[in-house]
């Protein structure tokens, strides 16, 4: 029954590739020979798209079957030149989607080209397979690793002789695949990830996470907004086959943007690329126009370096074999505001971007954009206090609103700015990872204050002032508290007894969320960190998103000293103070340490 379900969705596909087909001049795979000659559209000054002469050197396949039962496909091997080519220097990154067109009818998009070697001679995705991104939004992704094509006639190119194709990913090295000497390797010719408004750290930080799909971060000392290029506008209704496009993650004073170009369009619908972007099947990703400075010659490939320009519509499919989406409606974005306070310098900056609301993207753009936020007004690396205020604005799938808002002090002996990323990291996961319904960001802001200053309070002792107490009673404490480098003092703070506590041994912790000065800077989550969670969490499970994120809002900070009373022998026994696992008690500086003190109730 599952296999006969398998085959009539396969149908479905093909059929439905078929009957568009049917309507769309192309000219079909199994139609295009040896031999034949044909041109191609791109853009190489501007936005003028150029044309350029394509000969077919062979027919490539891949007899691989996926795990959706769908072949996975067949490539062109073909030879480009012209004036267009010369002046590119080859194919080059950027190119990947420009149309082919044999007798004036689409055969495809260009999607690859030869590394290191010969520069015009590179691999076409037949039309007829990108067609299948607009029928199986559905469909799984296949995983990232090189694609091996065996050419139906062997192929001469110069004094050599091929008989099979490797395809690797832009950012793969060539080395990670050992061709025989009757094999090719030619590297998708995608776009580099230009960034603008990202400094040298940031970009690594969002290099880092951004390891799948065909990523390579260029960081360009050129205009990259719309308003620094020439005053040349396009109407939606404009762009063609051959039209340079972005696809963008950010907008605004940062931007992260990929070039690519338009392979075929039928009304509002679009496909470009001829291979994925960061191969993340449904997205939401901004799609834009492009203008392209100028096109680099380079041994190991050529590339294009351009900006992005007016916005042109929605990326809604990231596929094996390109990408599809639609003019004229447009992503969900989310506003983000970073104010930044350095309390030395005296110097304040504000950062005003949106990013895609697509969760597969979302916090990685964010994690780089607050480094460049921070140290693009701190101007150094390093230990640190800060106080950070957030706002953040949320959304379900059904509309509902959510909003809250937390302040924390921080401090960090290596690395303040990474403390800062770790907090609000964890919330934005908390947000979009949510097992009780689907909730995303609709804006957030940022308002930070950083000095150099340590502002830590260590606890140095803690005495049980009362002779005796009983159940009901309450507990006089004194905590020998010390500001780093200043005169110690003393905090009197009275915790009452549960009446329902009989003759015990008890253990009374006073301690900040930080045992040690360095416990932010480490990997693993503090034990007194795990306690507050635990504290939220025991008593009763928040049935709403609502009250997760509450709860979370309004858990101990760094700053609070917190008080707890367990059973000695047992400290998973928690005593109720106040009806809480926690009594918590606000300072003004980042608490650190712990000291345990043993008493015994009496009777009476």
């Amino acid at each position: 029954m599952n296999r006969q379900l398998l085959l009539l969705l396969l149908l479905l596909v093909l059929g439905s590739c078929q009957s568009f087909a049917d309507n769309t001049d192309i000219l079909r795979l199994k139609d295009v020979k040896v031999g034949m000659r044909g041109i191609g559209k791109t853009v190489v000054q501007g936005r003028r798209i150029e044309t350029f002469e394509v000969e077919v050197l062979g027919i490539l396949s891949n007899n691989k079957v996926n795990e959706n039962l769908l072949i996975n496909g067949k490539s062109i091997l073909v030879k480009v030149s012209g004036d267009v080519i010369r002046r590119a220097g080859g194919i080059a990154a950027g190119m990947s989607g420009s149309p082919v067109y044999i007798d004036g009818k689409l055969v495809g998009g260009i999607s690859s080209g030869w590394i290191m070697t010969d520069h015009t001679v590179g691999l076409v995705t037949p039309i007829e397979e990108m067609l299948e991104i607009w029928s199986y939004p559905e469909l799984a992704c296949l995983p990232d690793s090189p694609r091996h094509w065996q050419l139906a006639e062997p192929v001469t190119l110069g004094d050599r002789t091929f008989s099979a194709v490797w395809e690797i990913a832009c950012d793969q090295p060539a080395g990670v695949i050992q061709p025989a000497a009757d094999e090719l390797v030619m590297r998708q010719a995608a776009a580099e990830v230009y960034v603008d408004g990202l400094q040298e750290r940031a970009a690594e930080v969002l290099k880092s996470r951004m390891k799948r799909g065909n990523i390579k971060i260029a960081q360009k000392d050129l205009p990259a907004k719309t308003s620094d290029v020439p005053d040349e506008k396009m109407e939606p209704a404009s762009y063609e086959p051959g039209s340079s496009i972005g696809i963008q993650l950010a907008r605004g004073d940062i931007n992260i943007t990929t070039l690519g170009t338009l392979t075929h369009r039928s009304d509002h619908r679009v496909l470009a690329l001829a291979h994925p972007f960061m191969k993340k099947g449904g997205v939401s990703f901004l799609m834009t126009g492009a203008y392209i400075h100028h096109s680099f010659s380079s041994v190991e490939m050529p590339f294009k370096i351009g900006v992005p320009t007016e916005m042109l519509g929605i990326i809604t499919q990231d596929r094996e074999k390109g990408v599809s989406g639609e003019i004229g409606r447009f992503p969900e974005m989310v506003p983000v505001q970073i104010d930044v306070l350095d309390k030395n310098l005296q110097v304040t900056r504000s950062i005003n971007y949106q990013i895609v609301r697509d969760p597969s993207v979302f916090n990685m753009v964010l994690e780089s954009t607050l480094v460049q936020a921070l140290e693009g007004v701190i101007d150094r690396a390093g230990a640190g206090t800060a106080l950070m205020g957030i706002s953040l604005d949320c959304a379900n799938t059904s509309g509902e609103q959510y909003s809250f808002r937390r302040e924390n002090m921080f401090y960090s002996r290596s690395d303040i700015v990474q403390s800062l990323i770790a907090e609000v990291s964890s919330l934005i996961e908390m947000v979009t990872e949510s097992d009780i319904e689907e909730v995303m960001p609709t804006r957030l802001l940022l308002k930070v204050e950083v000095e150099k200053r340590r502002r830590t309070l260590s606890i140095e002792k803690v005495e049980i002032k009362n002779a005796q107490v009983a159940g009901g009673g309450v507990l006089d404490v004194e905590i020998t508290l010390r500001p780093f480098r200043e005169e110690k003092f003393i905090r009197k703070v009275k915790i009452p007894i549960p009446q329902d506590i009989g003759k015990e041994n008890l253990i009374l912790s006073v301690f900040g969320l930080n045992m040690r000065v360095d416990d932010a800077d480490g990997g693993a989550e503090p034990r007194d960190s795990r306690v507050s969670r635990d504290s939220r969490s025991e008593d009763s499970q928040p049935a709403d998103f609502d009250s997760v994120i509450r709860s979370w809002a309004s858990s101990p900070k760094n700053s609070d000293l917190l008080f707890q009373l367990t059973v000695e022998g047992d400290e998973m026994k928690k005593i109720k103070l106040n009806g809480k696992d926690l009594e918590i008690q606000p300072t003004n500086l980042v608490v650190t340490g712990r000291v345990d003190t043993t008493l015994t109730l009496s009777e009476e």
